[in-house]
């Protein structure tokens, strides 16, 4: 699936909120067990007028669409070193679309001066982040009756 990761654009906020959406209720079934009540509060953050916010606001924001357009990954970073968002959409999962988005996100720290990134992950994704070097902090955050486990890396 050919793809290319660019600049995220407030024009494209609407598909970018249908797209974690979607993620997270096909994709992200460890950690809210298909319980409604824990997947609405985090579907009530994903809207197209949170993410025009995100995009215009001071950290970087990544897409990446196919040959089509379509936009197939959603990636975001804050100005401090915290990848803050990291979602595909269920087709693309696989594709190489969530790790493209990740050296987009690091490669904004690394212009930023950073040297080292900080996340905070769901169980579904705590493997892929193993697999591209993060190592767990022993810190942890309960949001939204789910934990999510810290990981850190050098860049």
């Amino acid at each position: 699936m050919p793809f290319t990761v660019m600049r995220a654009s407030s024009a494209d906020a609407h598909e970018i909120a249908q797209l974690l959406r979607r993620s997270i209720v096909e994709l992200c079934t460890s950690d809210h067990g298909n319980d409604p009540d824990r997947i609405q509060p985090w579907l009530s953050r994903k809207t197209a007028e949170s993410i025009e916010t995100w995009i215009d606001g001071p950290g970087g924001t990544f897409v990446a669409q196919d040959h089509d357009k379509k936009i197939l990954g959603f990636g975001m970073g804050s100005p401090q070193g915290h990848v803050l968002l990291n979602y595909v959409l269920p087709e693309a999962r696989f594709t190489g679309v969530s790790k493209a988005l990740m050296r987009a996100v690091e490669d904004y720290f690394r212009d930023r001066g950073l040297d080292e990134v900080h996340l905070k992950s769901t169980s579904t994704a705590e493997g892929f982040y193993r697999g591209l070097g993060y190592t767990e902090t022993g810190e942890s955050d309960t949001d939204l009756d789910m934990t999510f486990r810290g990981f850190k890396k050098a860049i």
